[in-house]
């Protein structure tokens, strides 16, 4: 099993883009592909979509280093963003599992009036979920309705808004020192995102 540890968090103290990525592709790559390996056909089955599987490679970047790295369930062989999509990634307070509407997928518009008509998939999950309303920050909200309906609104509104809603492990989590069990809590993470996914999904490709 390779997993996340505490020590993984150090990568971001490099300075450097090169020698940072050096440390992406040894240590969290790996990690990441692992996650791919163990879930995408078990996420996607549930959903009945064959989604793909992407780990980010940020060749854009020339200079600044990355401040997280991360992998998507979902999309297809050509890209995920413009689909719902589940994201597994890391920065250097936590490693974060959410479900993601973000940089204005197709039918945005569609898939947030939606997820403001039918709650049920969101307003019942577990209270250590969070919300989040933009990927490149590590600022989380907890998961009350307010917050998803301000988020989500904001999708709405903004041409930057962004949607995230799942959970995170914090750089000093005891989950990180402990395989089986970070295992088994990103599969129930995965499991309480399922419904919300499947719903984005039905969403996104009535509208096709």
């Amino acid at each position: 099993m390779n997993l996340f540890t505490k020590g993984d968090f150090g990568l971001f103290e490099i300075d450097g883009l090169d020698e940072r990525m050096e440390v992406i592709r040894e240590r969290i790559q790996p990690k990441f592909q692992y996650l791919g390996d163990e879930f995408n056909e078990y996420i996607h089955k549930q959903v009945d979509f064959e989604g793909g599987f992407h780990i980010a490679q940020h060749r854009r970047r020339t200079t600044n280093p990355p401040s997280s790295t991360w992998c998507s369930h979902g999309g297809t062989s050509r890209g995920y963003k413009k689909f719902p999509h589940i994201q597994v990634g890391i920065n250097e307070e936590h490693i974060f599992i959410w479900l993601a509407l973000i940089d204005n997928p197709k039918h945005e518009n569609e898939m947030g009036k939606d997820l403001l008509r039918n709650q049920k998939n969101w307003n019942n999950l577990p209270e250590d979920f969070i919300v989040s309303k933009d990927h490149t920050i590590s600022e989380v909200l907890e998961c009350t309705t307010e917050n998803v309906r301000s988020t989500v609104e904001r999708l709405l509104n903004v041409k930057k808004g962004e949607f995230m809603i799942g959970r995170i492990i914090p750089n000093d989590s005891d989950l990180l020192s402990n395989q089986d069990k970070q295992l088994a809590y990103f599969k129930e993470t995965y499991d309480f995102l399922i419904p919300l996914y499947r719903q984005l999904l039905t969403v996104y490709f009535s509208n096709e």
